[in-house]
């Protein structure tokens, strides 16, 4: 009860990902990973999630331990962080809430200190991508929530009073061990199209038990703590997106080579001329060559993002001067999504 059961197929994929040691990629030396530079990275996952996108998104717990460890004590990357990556958790973004959709300032969700060095958060958070799934044997949320710190101490509003919580599926005690099921429960499923593999989930806290977790950093310091995960979502909805329309158009050049139908043109006029494949029509080679314009020129966009994130990674390593790059970054990522998603959507619909 309150647990996602994903089917069979999803399982063998998950298990062929991390046998590969593909999500080392990303990850620093430090935690076991390849510190791969991001043109690199985006490439790769380009060609994952046009073969499985649902598969490469369940698989996102080391990229959330890569995004928290600059921010955790040495206790908690021991006790949280790096398991993520040896013990291959899932993990997750908890942000949005029922009443307050894409507006985060407006979250309620609570968090109360429980006396012992941990939180208790209530409320109920909502399309929560993975929320909940039974690959793992434990699954770490990240959480936006609203401390309140007791009589004397102002609450406060907007993204301004959020702070950044570790709250994990299952508790993990100070050895390592896994200890009891945490007060976190996926209460409901969202009806979606597509990623029909990844699990949208509401998620209910506190209602069924505490649900414990620790703070990560300083209080009211969450929006700007989670903001290097923000910004590789929006890379990531680009490059999805542009991988859905790869793939479509592979498919539809496939079949166009296949389907035998109508006459060539030259010869639409002779009843007795052979058929042909619907790639001889010069209507279907239109659509055909619209498609792949758009895959080639929105990857060169994916792919010089990319390498604008390089000059910014290897400049900070450096100690440079890397704000023109930032910005340019910060102009190019909304491009990335936004005419990514949209124009896929426009030539696959």
């Amino acid at each position: 009860e309150g647990t996602v059961v994903l089917p069979e197929g999803m399982n063998r994929s998950l298990d062929a990902y991390f046998d590969g040691e593909w999500h080392r990629l990303q990850l620093p030396e430090h935690l076991g990973g390849f510190a791969a530079p991001p043109s690199l990275r985006w490439a790769a996952s380009e060609m994952l999630l046009g073969a499985n996108p649902a598969a490469l998104m369940t698989a996102a717990g080391p990229f959330f331990a890569s995004m928290i460890d600059p921010l955790v004590t040495d206790e908690q990357r021991e006790r949280w962080v790096r398991p993520m990556v040896e013990r291959r958790w899932g993990g997750t973004m908890v942000l949005t809430e029922p009443e307050a959709g894409s507006d985060v300032g407006a979250a309620r969700t609570t968090a109360t200190p429980a006396g012992d060095g941990t939180w208790h958060l209530h409320g109920i958070k909502r399309f929560i991508t993975n929320g909940d799934f039974d690959w793992p044997e434990n699954i770490i949320h990240l959480v936006l929530a609203r401390p309140h710190l007791g009589p004397g101490h102002e609450v406060k509003p907007g993204t301004k009073g959020l702070s950044l919580f570790i709250v994990p599926k299952y508790w993990v005690n100070e050895d390592g061990s896994l200890g009891e099921r945490n007060g976190v429960v996926a209460t409901g499923l969202e009806d979606k199209m597509g990623l029909k593999s990844s699990a949208t989930c509401t998620l209910t806290f506190g209602e069924h038990g505490p649900a414990r977790g620790v703070l990560v950093g300083e209080a009211h310091d969450g929006i700007r703590q989670m903001f290097d995960v923000i910004e590789y979502a929006r890379m990531l909805v680009g490059a999805k997106a542009i991988a859905t329309l790869s793939t479509g158009y592979l498919n539809a050049l496939a079949y166009a080579k296949e389907r035998v139908q109508g006459p060539d043109l030259a010869r639409g006029a002779d009843p007795n001329a052979p058929r042909v494949a619907i790639i001889r029509h010069p209507d279907v080679r239109r659509m055909l060559m619209t498609q792949k314009a758009h895959v080639e020129g929105m990857r060169a966009l994916v792919l010089y993002t990319a390498s604008i994130q390089d000059r910014v990674w290897m400049g900070k390593a450096g100690g440079e001067d890397v704000t023109a790059f930032e910005r340019l970054n910060d102009l190019l990522l909304p491009l990335v999504k936004g005419y990514g998603s949209e124009k896929s959507y426009e030539l696959l619909a």
